[in-house]
């Protein structure tokens, strides 16, 4: 019996980068749904109940993808998600030539599982994906 797939929940503002990572994600037999924007992704959580989510780190703001994670792993409005992982991917790297240095004691903030750079790696992201969902 082929066990049911993965639910992957894809926030993002780059409508490139959803479309890019989609087919990826198909390939490797999970179930995409995706979100634009933190209000659209708060909906899709509620509703589409994913069993991972990959995060951008900056869309509308800054702090979006951050404050957006800490939320889902810590507050009670998401009770039933704060196990979910959550994967960072940002385009920071690219364009600073380094990444956030994230020390979560120091910012008082719920971190992701893991954290991948942009432009990603088709394999690199199923195996962080295969891997967190084995947990």
């Amino acid at each position: 019996m082929e066990k049911a797939k993965a639910k992957i929940l894809v926030i993002d503002d780059d409508p490139d980068f959803r479309d890019a990572v989609t087919p990826i994600l198909h390939s490797a037999s999970y179930e995409v749904v995706t979100a634009a924007n933190p209000k659209e992704a708060k909906e899709k959580i509620f509703s589409e109940k994913p069993d991972l989510i990959l995060l951008d780190i900056m869309m509308d703001s800054l702090f979006d993808g951050f404050s957006l994670c800490h939320n889902i792993k810590s507050s009670k409005e998401y009770k039933e998600f704060n196990n979910t992982p959550i994967i960072f991917v940002s385009a920071v790297k690219e364009k600073t030539g380094s990444r956030f240095q994230f020390k979560q004691e120091e910012q008082g903030l719920a971190g992701p599982d893991d954290y991948i750079d942009k432009p990603i790696k088709p394999d690199d992201l199923v195996s962080r994906i295969e891997r967190l969902l084995k947990k």
